[in-house]
């Protein structure tokens, strides 16, 4: 599958069902190609069983989830939109988690390639819902999303690239991944649930702040601690959220 990916030619595809055919038919052949016997020219049993696999896996997925990875916008198409228009929102909302990861490596590897051959970025990325790519136990695919999240961090501080994670959480099961939160040389640290209270304040520091009032913050309010606070104590700041809900009738 990696093989037929990779090589490109599903791109031409112009709907699902031309996808799905042309991934049965070259997979398979892929399949064929790698484990034919050369003495008896004959598959054996394993390579007649991973066909089967494939064409019962590929006979899951319905047209819908086919047109989402069926996209022909590359991440070079997509950085150029967003020198275009300044700001750029990808919504993976739609796709499932594997196909958001996998659409986030995409963009962030081919940062990272621009990152290693000493372009400039002059560029933030915002990732929200930050524990989906480098959750405290990553498996699977969260393995490379977090080792790129890692890599844009450490190369972003010279090619004037921001990595920002949005999170709910800090640590543990709600949070971020460890090795990624030291990365990190600003945290905002917002209302909190209680299970966040020890971690933050040991980002907080020494600071005389009541450990109540970081479980009953106002909407807006922040402390800022890190390389941004210029202040040797964390900074407590507010930012005026407006009503994105206004009252029916009410035009302002």
């Amino acid at each position: 599958m990696e093989t037929v990916v990779y090589e490109g030619s599903w791109r031409k595809c112009d709907d699902p069902e031309k996808l799905r055919c042309h991934l049965q038919k070259s997979v398979l052949a892929e399949i064929e190609k790698e484990n034919i016997d050369e003495k008896t020219g004959k598959l054996g049993y394993w390579a007649r069983n991973y066909m089967k696999r494939f064409e019962k896996c590929l006979s899951k997925l319905d047209s819908d989830e086919l047109e989402n990875v069926l996209g022909k916008t590359g991440p070079a198409e997509i950085l150029k939109a967003v020198r275009q228009h300044e700001v750029t929102v990808i919504d993976l909302g739609t796709g499932n988690k594997e196909q958001k990861l996998a659409i986030f490596l995409s963009v962030a590897n081919y940062l990272c390639k621009l990152m290693e051959k000493k372009e400039q970025l002059d560029l933030a990325v915002i990732i929200d819902e930050g524990p989906q790519y480098c959750p405290f136990m990553p498996k699977g695919i969260e393995n490379q999303t977090m080792e790129v999240i890692s890599e844009l961090c450490a190369l972003g501080r010279s090619y004037r690239l921001s990595v920002v994670l949005l999170s709910q959480g800090i640590a543990g099961e709600i949070g971020i991944n460890a090795a990624i939160r030291r990365n990190l040389n600003t945290q905002f640290i917002g209302k909190l649930n209680p299970l966040d209270l020890d971690e933050a304040m040991r980002l907080l520091g020494q600071a005389d702040i009541d450990a109540k009032y970081l479980i009953l913050m106002p909407v807006g309010d922040f402390y800022v601690t890190g390389k941004m606070n210029g202040s040797p104590i964390p900074l407590l700041i507010h930012f005026d959220i407006p009503d994105l809900n206004p009252a029916a009738g009410d035009e302002s």
